[in-house]
């Protein structure tokens, strides 16, 4: 894989862990205003899945497995995001679909 490549999964894989951090901090404060449980966790979780992706794909001899787990503890934060996403936007998703908005 040339550098080119490998410093754009770098990048954006580091892009993503930076978006769910800032989802993580709107839904711990929108789950502080409703009282929910506290999901916000789920983010955490999976933005050091993603973060560790990241530092796996920045390895300047990384090999093809390693690039697997990479993309694999990639998917995998990625998969935590959205379900703790699911959990504290749900609701908005529920109200555009079947509300009077």
């Amino acid at each position: 894989m040339s550098l080119d490549f490998r410093l754009l999964d770098t990048a954006s894989f580091f892009l993503f862990a930076l978006t769910l951090y800032f989802l993580s901090v709107l839904s711990k404060r929108l789950g502080e205003v409703l009282g929910l449980k506290k999901y916000y966790y789920i983010y955490y979780a999976g933005i050091i899945f993603t973060f560790l992706a990241s530092i796996v794909m920045a390895l300047p001899q990384a090999e093809l497995e390693t690039r697997l787990f990479g993309y694999g503890f990639f998917a995998f934060g990625l998969t935590l995001g959205l379900i703790a996403s699911i959990k504290y936007w749900g609701w908005l998703i529920k109200e555009l679909v079947w509300g009077q908005i």
